[in-house]
């Protein structure tokens, strides 16, 4: 079972607008090569940190998350601890069931 997230959503539309706006690709696949390019730093806003959250607290591994967002499980793992410590009123760690 393949869990979507708004990052599949993004990764199509990225491709659509490469396909209408690149006069050099010509199909979906080149669209999709351009898109897939390692050396393009992806930038996940808060809303993806929150479905990973969310991925984790569904019994998913940091592993099986990053394979779904492109990133190393250790990756994912860092941003939630972020994301949990920026949302802590006094913005200490707190000690985390995951």
């Amino acid at each position: 079972m393949k869990v979507e997230s708004s990052l599949d959503l993004r990764y199509n539309i990225a491709a659509m607008y490469i396909a209408i706006l690149r006069e050099d690709i010509v199909t979906p696949e080149q669209a999709f090569a351009v898109v897939e390019d390692e050396s393009i730093i992806r930038v996940y806003d808060n809303k993806d940190v929150a479905d990973m959250v969310e991925l984790k607290n569904q019994g998913l591994s940091y592993r099986e998350i990053g394979q779904i967002y492109g990133i190393s499980g250790d990756a994912v793992y860092r941003r939630i601890r972020r994301h949990k410590k920026r949302d802590l009123p006094d913005g200490s760690l707190e000690r985390s069931t995951i």
